[in-house]
């Protein structure tokens, strides 16, 4: 039986230490099931077989430790390349504002009064109310006495 013919050809990183990680498993578990040792000769092979395990879970954690550091890395000059280059597009043309954002700047100054007003700013709640939230009153128009 050729095994192979099993594994595929180009192995990703990752899978190559989910095979490593599988086989120390294996390892271990099967030095676990194990008698305890009798002789010198016994205990000399249970010692190379548990660091030889130790050294399978050494190497799979520190590639990918170095795995993530190499993709962190990577992303960060992703972006220092992104701010490097330089924009040819002339900046946008500001917009003739909308409704909605008249709307959402009065709510927010709305808010940041009504804040204020709350931790004790000197100008009273009512006055912030008036301002913002009541219609402002014009004066009536005086009619002519005419009797």
């Amino acid at each position: 039986m050729d095994t192979a013919a099993d594994i595929p050809e180009a192995l990703t990183p990752e899978t190559r230490r989910g095979h490593l990680r599988a086989i120390a498993d294996r390892m271990l578990l099967a030095l676990s099931r194990e008698d305890d040792p009798k002789t010198g000769e016994e205990i000399e092979k249970g010692i190379r077989r548990a660091l030889l395990i130790e050294r399978l879970y050494a190497r799979c954690d520190a590639t990918e430790a170095k795995a993530i550091k190499n993709a962190v890395a990577r992303i960060e000059q992703q972006v220092t390349a992104k701010k490097a280059t330089p924009t040819t597009a002339p900046p946008p043309a500001p917009a003739k504002e909308t409704q909605f954002d008249i709307a959402t700047r009065a709510l927010a100054l709305k808010a940041k009064t009504l804040h204020r007003a709350a931790k004790g700013d000197p100008e009273s709640l009512r006055q912030v109310m008036a301002r913002h939230f009541e219609p402002p009153v014009t004066p009536a128009k005086t009619r002519k006495d005419t009797s």
